[in-house]
């Protein structure tokens, strides 16, 4: 398979926690990756890929994690070490700057005419897929 040739329609783009706590200087975890975002260019290449995936017609889709709320995890018996973290942290906070999408990476419009729209949230995947 050397040169695998990937269908628009069947092929997207995912975006993992493009939230400003993750991405934006001034984001809760931001210091944890700016020293090797900054080195590997991270936003601009998240900004080109963002590009030309659209440009293709092909999808893009947003997998955020949950945003923290108050109560999350007060009631588990093991949470794990990033559970906990996220409890003390406030990680992706609900109705705050830090649990907003970057302003490079919001969604477009579910109700644009594109079909490269995105969505706030990765679509089911179908557990078999016909070719």
């Amino acid at each position: 398979m050397a040169n695998p040739v990937y269908r628009t329609e069947r092929t997207g783009l995912l975006l993992v926690d493009p939230y400003n706590d993750f991405l934006s200087d001034g984001g809760k975890l931001f210091p944890m990756v700016k020293d090797v975002a900054n080195d590997v260019g991270l936003l601009d290449n998240l900004r080109a890929s963002v590009a030309a995936v659209r440009k293709a017609n092909i999808q893009v889709f947003y997998v955020p994690h949950r945003q923290w709320q108050p109560g999350d995890y007060d009631d588990w018996d093991h949470p794990n070490p990033t559970q906990r973290l996220v409890q003390k942290r406030h990680t992706f906070a609900k109705g705050t700057w830090g649990g907003e999408w970057h302003p490079d990476f919001v969604p477009q419009d579910a109700t644009s005419s594109s079909r490269n729209t995105g969505a706030k949230a990765a679509l089911p995947i179908p557990t078999s897929i016909s070719s």
